[in-house]
Formats: structure tokens, sequence, C-alpha cells
């Protein structure tokens, strides 16, 4: 049974923009075989247009090629990231929907790399803030600040965030967001 977003990728760039926008999303190397399955369960459609859009962004230098013990991971550059989030208004919304649900699995801060950094001050009213940052390659990604009544709360939220910075990122994604994905 054919899918409705089956005709969505008509042309070689909306093929590229797909792969682009799924390895920018997921933020760190995805090997071939993971990255065709989530290919193959918004699209219902491997071809070889696939693998030779691959090589075609690795040879412009959008993305990048790991092989280990023989599989291949591949992984957005700074110039791929760049230039897919100009184009990833052209996927149609639904279908770019669709297609972040099955990448929401994978996005995770401590595989792509991120730095986290949180602390904690006292405001002039006698309350604490804490402040929850995470920063990847490509610049800021989360800075999230809550003010509470106790420095023992805000500690909790701070060792929280230290020990779990994945499911605080998610959390929020979910929370600002509403896809629950974020937190399968």
């Amino acid at each position: 049974m054919k899918k409705k977003n089956d005709l969505i990728l008509k042309t070689e760039t909306d093929i590229k923009v797909f792969l682009l926008f799924l390895l920018d999303n997921i933020g760190y190397p995805v090997e071939f075989m993971m990255l065709m399955s989530i290919v193959e369960e918004n699209t219902n459609n491997i071809s070889y247009d696939y693998t030779a859009c691959l090589d075609e962004l690795v040879d412009s230098g959008h993305l990048v090629i790991d092989e280990l013990e023989g599989d291949k991971y591949y992984s957005v550059t700074e110039k791929g990231h760049f230039v897919a989030s100009e184009l990833y208004d052209t996927l149609d919304v639904g279908f770019r929907e669709r297609s972040l649900k099955s990448a929401l699995q994978f996005i995770s801060l401590s595989d792509r790399g991120s730095s986290i950094q949180s602390y904690i001050t006292e405001t002039s009213e006698k309350r604490f803030t804490v402040t929850m940052k995470a920063d990847d390659r490509f610049g800021e990604l989360m800075r999230l600040s809550l003010t509470v009544n106790s420095r023992a709360e805000a500690e909790e939220i701070k060792k929280n965030f230290d020990n779990k910075p994945d499911g605080v990122y998610r959390g929020v994604l979910f929370a600002s967001t509403g896809r629950m994905g974020y937190i399968d």
C-alpha cells in the first residue's frame, strides 16, 4: 500500500534536502542502514537515488562520511547545516512533520557532542534561578531559566539537568511543541 507522502520527493534536490533535514535534526553521525530505515519509513521507497544523493552531498561538502568496521556513518557539515536550514521549508509541511517524528527518537544532546552548563543565582527577592544551557558545534541549542522559592529545589533541578540533560532537553521540546515523539 502506497503512503500518502510517496510523491512528495519528486526531484533529486528534494531528496537531498530531505536527507540533510534528517541528519541535521538528529545532529550526530547516523549509520547508513539506519538512515535508510528512516527514509523508507517516511517514503515507502528506497532507491539508488538516495545513495547517489548521499554521495553527491559528500562530494559537495554538505555531508561527511566516516567508516567504522565496514559501516558507513553520515553526518551533516557546517556547510550542509546552513544550506539545508535555508531549504527546509521547501519540503511539504506535513511530510516534514511526519519525518521529524521518525528522527525524534534519535535526538540526543550527549550523542551530538553537546556541552552543557548549569548554575544557580539568588535573586534580590531571595528566590533562586537555575539556568540550564546546551550548545553544539553550531551554537546554542537551549537556554532555560527557572526561578523557584528554595535553594534545595534549585539544586535538585540543577542536579537533574547535569545528570540527565537529554531528558530535560526532550521534555522542553515536548512541552514547547506538543510532539509526543520527544518523550516516547
